[in-house]
């Protein structure tokens, strides 16, 4: 048998109040009808929360939306007969507004609302179920591998960070237009080009591209065939992609897809013109500008630090030196998630730094950290990348959340060196006025997780979802440890952490909330701050409780 333990549980002291909060890596975008819409009723048991005063921010209550299922049941008839009987398709339907629309996006539309409840059997009814055999007419045959592609790329999010279909961080219109590109990297110059060879069978290790040029045309056979197909439409949409890339995607090794790339894209076919537009993406890590200014063109002078206009990726035919490119209209530069690709003039220039660890680098100096496949000169984005590239890696420090000196802290696992990187701040992103509309609820408990850029920029909400970033604690006085910052990565506004100093393993890791958070958002000053702020709050507690409303500018 074994022993029984007793425990005394009035030896231990109860846990600090805390209120669930789902982990998340990625921030998550909270679209604009979300964001009028209140789903809930917080604390709706506590006749303390102002109740009223809360709801009334908000244009709709979710529970007050009002639904026909008859209706539903009709649309949905409707549907069936149009597509199966009359054989139009469902984009026809939609475009004649005569019913909700079928799919609006991934998780909205009649389909998906009809499949949220039981589905309704009635009389003179043609369906079965839901979809009662409705052609999905946007899914490409299981053949139709550039149908597939292309589809696939039309709805996958164009941000270098994030790069799923349908993601839930980013909000930008998901565009029809794919450019039709054509090769404009020649054979020879992929060849010369740094990097790494990817392993024994790499193109890059080709001696003479001239015997690979005279080999003789694929064969018969069914799997050369094959490969040759799956290729071309590859080559099709990306022509521009290395034999390293394509080998992964075709199963083959580097060498055999460089010969199929060579066959269907000959260097002699490259024409001149197409070779000088790509000069922008040189092999040898420089940019077009750069090369420019080199042969004695007018300088440009640098462009600001980081510039807080968040625009759409461009998305149009012809190159962005034209009033149709958004981002030659605003006077913005290109980022990696424009259609018009890194070769872009209007793209970030790269650095030519081989560490990139301190002002001298351009990327670093602007507060922007090296984009893969540009700034190739200090491997950004390959086996052995540099330290200004930790963020779009996530090669951040493990630290540990346990009770600290204000409720829940964050402490270090380790030694820390000064610029340990800890992670980035995520959590819902809202705009200025919705976070308004969490005001009450923050009076009420006493917690403020919201983190925003700037004035006027998207707030980050980590109330609800986050990750370990959400625990720092406020010291002032220089009592803080850790330093916040603001980076443009990959062309995507992301808020990091880094050590001011160095710390210990088991030391708690603490924040500077900076001046802005206690002159809008009250509260006593603690931990080495003097004085109290003019109408702050008296109560210690609640203000314990907070974690950082700042913007990034007035964090010290």
């Amino acid at each position: 048998m074994l022993p029984v333990v007793v425990l005394d549980a009035s030896l231990f002291p109860p846990h600090a109040p805390y209120e669930s909060c789902s982990p998340s890596s990625r921030s998550i975008l909270v679209s604009e009808g979300e964001r009028d819409t209140a789903k809930f009723l917080p604390y709706a048991d506590e006749p303390t929360f102002p109740a009223k005063r809360h709801l009334a921010k908000f244009a709709h209550l979710e529970w007050e939306e009002k639904f026909d299922p008859d209706s539903e049941m009709i649309q949905l008839e409707t549907a069936w007969r149009l597509c199966m009987a009359h054989k139009l398709s469902l984009n026809d339907i939609n475009r004649m507004s005569i019913i909700k629309a079928i799919r609006t996006s991934h998780n909205s539309g009649l389909l998906l609302d009809g499949q949220q409840r039981d589905f309704l059997h009635w009389p003179g009814a043609s369906q079965i179920n839901v979809k009662g055999g409705l052609l999905e007419n946007w899914v490409p045959q299981e053949d139709d591998l550039h149908g597939r592609l292309t589809s696939m790329l039309r709805i996958s999010c164009p941000i270098i960070n994030c790069l799923l279909p349908m993601c839930s961080t980013h909000a930008y219109p998901f565009s029809s237009y794919l450019p039709s590109k054509k090769p404009r990297i020649t054979g020879e110059s992929m060849r010369l080009s740094e990097g790494n060879p990817c392993g024994q069978d790499c193109f890059r290790l080709v001696a003479d591209i001239e015997r690979y040029e005279s080999l003789p045309p694929p064969s018969d056979e069914v799997d050369q065939v094959s490969l040759a197909d799956n290729l071309s439409v590859i080559l099709g949409i990306a022509p521009d992609l290395f034999p390293c890339q394509s080998s992964v995607l075709c199963f083959k090794s580097c060498k055999e897809i460089f010969v199929k790339h060579l066959q269907l894209f000959p260097d002699n076919v490259i024409l001149p013109l197409d070779r000088e537009l790509s000069t922008a993406l040189s092999t040898d890590g420089e940019s077009g500008t750069e090369r420019e200014t080199k042969q004695g063109k007018k300088k440009k002078k640098n462009r600001p630090l980081v510039q807080y206009c968040m625009l759409d990726p461009c998305a149009h035919p012809g190159p962005c030196t034209t009033a149709t490119c958004q981002c030659y209209l605003n006077k913005m530069h290109c980022w990696p998630a424009c259609k018009c690709g890194l070769s872009c003039v209007r793209q970030w220039p790269a650095c030519t730094c081989q560490k990139c660890e301190d002002v001298s680098c351009p990327c670093v100096l602007g507060k922007r950290e090296c984009v893969p496949g540009v700034c190739v000169r200090c491997d950004a984005g390959k086996k052995n990348p540099c330290s200004n590239t930790r963020m779009q890696r996530q090669d951040s420090k493990l630290i540990e959340v346990k009770t600290g000196s204000y409720g829940l802290g964050a402490f270090a696992t380790e030694d820390m060196a000064v610029d340990a990187f800890l992670g980035t701040y995520v959590g819902h992103i809202l705009s200025n006025n919705a976070a308004e509309h969490t005001s009450e609820i923050m009076a009420h408990n006493g917690h403020n997780y919201l983190f925003e850029f700037s004035v006027d920029a998207e707030i980050f909400d980590a109330a609800q979802v986050g990750n370990q970033t959400r625990f720092l604690n406020h010291g002032g006085n220089g009592m803080d440890n850790v330093d916040a910052s603001s980076k443009l990565v990959n062309g995507e506004h992301q808020i990091g952490f880094f050590t001011k100093r160095r710390v210990d393993a088991g030391e708690e890791l603490f924040l500077d909330y900076g001046l802005n958070y206690w002159l809008h958002h009250g509260g006593k000053k603690c931990l080495g701050d003097e004085g109290t702020v003019a109408g702050g709050e008296k109560d210690s507690e609640v203000i314990f409780e907070k974690s950082p409303l700042a913007s990034v500018d007035d964090i010290a």
